[in-house]
């Protein structure tokens, strides 16, 4: 033991909070990928920088450079987790040269008077032995790890898939590395399906979900297919298959497919990355609750039905501007605003002929607005399930 190592790093131990966040700080600031780190990710780095640092100064004040089988352990650990969560190699190891650099300069500036130089410089070369020796098990791991998870592209597909659902990429550029890596090119906007048998009592198996995919021209993910054409992601959730789609694919020839396939779905289009996770719940949840005749004229439900199911739940999340905005979509535009007037006086009065006369109008020009009202929406206001959505939009639009 050194006596005046042991007495520094005492001193540093009941100050090491704000030393770690000032390592945290210099690694977001200088690398691009951990500055978007939030919530359980960002507790991560900081739980690692807590026992790098308690590591690195006990084996400082010991004179000891080398680290022990547990710390190879660990590190291995951390370059796997690395790699399943998509931060790139790089950026991982630079992590850990910043952090050590704020560390080592701390010392240098807050205790040169207590310490001899000899000890700064065994500090400085302890770190650089200790990053060699966890380059190379975080290197060694990280690899290992990355070639098992794109050995099996559907595997690799659906991991990601379900990564992006759970919210476990924050990161743009994460997530562009492990999509090159797969050889996918997503759409910035893709659509989230969410489909399930309309037989409760049939699964949904892998053998279903390839037809699925098949019968929508897709490729499936483990089929040898050129870098372009792999622009979708699918997995499985209990009875339920989940697919990110191009938004080339489009509701009519969707709800076609599932027809066919007696498969009933929910369909939320052109979802942001970041909101992958909560187009997938909003989904699942209108399939959890919309009644049968929900599905009447159609086999894909929409985020206006969806959004319309959140409010008649009392769910949290309910939010009525977005019933207004998803059901109505282009009716609430000024251009729009008799085609408006027609279909609330047509959902008030119950006949095309009423409303007319409400309007003073001549039948035949209301029935127009009518269908150029369900061409806009694609809802059909003779349809209960579909009256019920437009009549809930509007009045909504009306109180707000």
């Amino acid at each position: 033991m050194y006596p005046a190592r042991v007495a520094v790093v005492a001193k540093i131990e009941s100050e090491l909070g704000p030393v770690v966040t000032s390592a945290v700080r210099a690694i977001r600031d200088a690398i691009p990928v951990y500055g978007t780190l939030q919530g359980a990710q960002l507790a991560d780095v900081e739980a690692i920088a807590y026992w790098s640092l308690r590591r690195l100064m006990a084996l400082w004040a010991g004179g000891d450079r080398s680290i022990d089988d547990r710390d190879h352990s660990r590190f291995r650990a951390i370059g796997a987790a690395r790699a399943a969560d998509g931060r790139p190699l790089t950026d991982v190891l630079r992590a850990y040269r910043v952090a050590s650099s704020v560390f080592v300069r701390h010392v240098a500036s807050e205790y040169l008077d207590t310490l001899e130089p000899a000890d700064i410089a065994e500090l400085s070369l302890g770190v650089l032995d200790a990053i060699d020796a966890i380059s190379e098990e975080i290197i060694g791991a990280y690899v290992i790890a990355r070639e098992q998870l794109t050995s099996n592209r559907a595997q690799a597909h659906a991991a990601l898939l379900d990564d992006l659902l759970a919210a476990r990429h924050t990161s743009p550029g994460a997530l562009a590395d492990r999509t090159r890596e797969l050889d996918l090119e997503l759409p910035s906007h893709p659509d989230v399906l969410v489909v399930q048998s309309a037989d409760s009592g049939r699964p949904m198996s892998d053998d279903t979900v390839e037809s699925l995919v098949l019968a929508l021209g897709l490729v499936p993910p483990d089929r040898s297919t050129t870098a372009g054409q792999r622009t979708h992601l699918c997995t499985r959730r209990e009875q339920r298959a989940i697919l990110l789609l191009p938004n080339i694919v489009g509701r009519t020839a969707i709800d076609s497919v599932c027809t066919e396939a007696t498969l009933r779905g929910c369909l939320v289009e052109r979802s942001t990355i970041a909101d992958i996770g909560s187009s997938w719940r909003l989904a699942a949840q209108a399939l959890d609750t919309a009644p049968d005749h929900a599905f009447d004229d159609r086999a894909l439900l929409d985020q206006g039905d969806g959004q319309l199911l959140a409010l008649l739940t009392a769910r949290p999340t309910a939010d009525t501007s977005e019933v207004v905005r998803t059901v109505l979509g282009p009716l609430t535009e000024a251009a729009n605003k008799h085609i408006l007037q027609g279909l609330s006086a047509f959902i008030a009065t119950g006949t095309a002929t009423a409303a007319a006369t409400r309007l003073h109008l001549h039948p035949q020009t209301l029935r127009y607005r009518l269908r150029r009202a369900q061409e806009l929406t694609g809802r059909d206001p003779r349809s209960a399930w579909h009256r019920l959505a437009l009549d809930t939009a509007i009045q909504l639009r009306q109180l707000g």
